[in-house]
């Protein structure tokens, strides 16, 4: 019979311990601790309309991932060919709630609308799709309410691009 040398049982039994994860590792990575990774910073164009001044916009959205299920969301809009070149501002924070595929979101924020010279602070409430994250860029649709002196109703849509 063959005897196994000892330095190759330790090597082997030391690779083994190396390559399993510790339960306490396998149980972060499912709740998305040690394992989760965050989604990269992301930039993109928005086309939108408002119901309220029955006019398309345009716009840019900016992304900045802040904690596991949280993106912090500037934005910003402008109605090209209305007089007073009206545009809003948002600083908004986006939610991903804990489903299946992730691909629902919703939130709210700040929105700061110019128009003629004149400011007006509100808030607004959205809920979105944003789809799959396999992809280089990340299609998204999105229902808004705006509240400020006039309420508005937005829908719009756009790509974001990862930095």
């Amino acid at each position: 019979m063959r005897r196994i040398p000892w330095r190759l049982l330790v090597a082997l039994l030391l690779a083994a311990m190396a390559a399993a994860p510790a339960p306490a590792q396998r149980r972060a990575r499912a709740r998305g601790g040690a394992g989760f990774v965050m989604p990269p910073l992301s930039v993109g164009p928005l086309l939108g309309y408002d119901f309220d001044v029955d006019h398309l916009f345009l716009g840019g959205v900016f992304n900045i991932p802040v904690a596991r299920r949280f993106t912090l969301r500037p934005s910003m809009e402008f109605y090209t060919g209305l007089t007073g070149t009206p545009y809003r501002l948002n600083v908004d924070l986006k939610y991903h709630p804990p489903t299946a595929f992730g691909l629902f979101y919703f939130g709210g924020g700040l929105a700061i609308l110019h128009s003629s010279g004149n400011n007006d602070t509100g808030v607004n409430a959205f809920a979105g799709w944003e789809g799959r994250r396999a992809r280089p860029f990340r299609p998204f649709a999105e229902a808004k309410l705006v509240l400020a002196s006039n309420t508005s109703f937005n829908v719009l849509g756009g790509i974001a691009f990862p930095l």
